[in-house]
């Protein structure tokens, strides 16, 4: 069992040719002058992969030198004016071929009873209406429409925060994918490390120590110091280690000199033998 205490840094070391201003994460883009765009630096192709990817995934790109912000806006101008414009002519040329037809269908009942038919039925006179709801409800124009709302969108959050929209069916694909490779994955960790065991911790010769587990821990890491037994360890690294027989992920803790900072402490507790 790990505990995380605080977060709490013992000492700050300041970073030379950093600001205290600068924000890590985000790089924000640099504006030359009011209401207008930035340049596009560095590879012109990763800004638009950034423009199209979700947040989480565009902001590693980012870090990376990708400025999404310009193709984002213009891929809202381009998806606003260009969808809308397809819709419309999609409507104009959908219309009087539907309208055409039931004008006819309509005039085929009244000579075949005299106009009995229609009498009886009324309704068959919003037929308008029906060929606008067949219309509405097409996926094509489902698609356009979408289309367009995201480019809406985008200019929208342009003009109000400056900020990036990714494209949903990027979204979709994306996590799409990560959920079949996380399936995948969870399916080979359960071959390979075997069901849901206790921690085993083995002394090693010199001082350290290897915590055996059938699952990562995705909070040890080389920046954070764990406490076992009233000592202080650093991991050294992670390796996979055959335990029966299972695989297990293999911890190696050095023990901390007596003087080393501690800027973050998880306190272990080792299950009972």
């Amino acid at each position: 069992m790990d505990q995380a205490l605080s977060v709490a840094e013992l000492s700050k070391a300041a970073t030379p040719g950093r600001s205290p201003g600068t924000r890590w994460g985000r790089l924000a883009p640099a504006w030359t002058a009011r209401g207008t765009l930035p340049a596009v630096p560095g590879n012109p192709l990763l800004g638009l992969l950034a423009a199209l990817l979700p947040a989480q995934e565009r902001e590693a790109l980012v870090r990376r030198g990708a400025e999404p912000l310009p193709w984002s806006v213009a891929l809202g101008l381009m998806e606003l004016f260009v969808a809308s414009a397809w819709l419309v002519a999609d409507a104009m040329s959908y219309f009087p071929g539907m309208a055409d037809e039931a004008a006819q269908r309509i005039w085929e009942i009244a000579e075949s009873d005299g106009g009995r038919t229609l009498a009886q039925n009324p309704q068959i006179g919003h037929v308008g209406a029906v060929i606008w709801l067949a219309w509405l409800f097409r996926p094509f124009t489902g698609l356009l429409a979408s289309i367009s709302l995201v480019g809406l969108t985008r200019l929208v959050a342009f003009g109000v925060s400056r900020d990036v929209v990714g494209e949903p069916f990027v979204w979709l694909a994306v996590r799409a994918v990560q959920a079949v490779r996380h399936l995948l994955s969870s399916s080979r960790d359960k071959v390979h490390f075997g069901p849901d065991r206790l921690d085993r911790v083995i002394q090693e010769p010199g001082g350290g120590l290897v915590v055996l587990s059938n699952r990562p821990k995705p909070d040890w890491n080389e920046r954070i110091t764990l406490e076992i037994g009233e000592r202080f360890y650093r991991l050294r690294r992670v390796e996979e280690r055959q335990d029966g027989i299972w695989w297990a992920y293999a911890h190696l803790l050095v023990e901390t000199a007596p003087n080393e900072i501690i800027r973050y402490l998880i306190r272990y507790i080792p299950p009972e033998p």
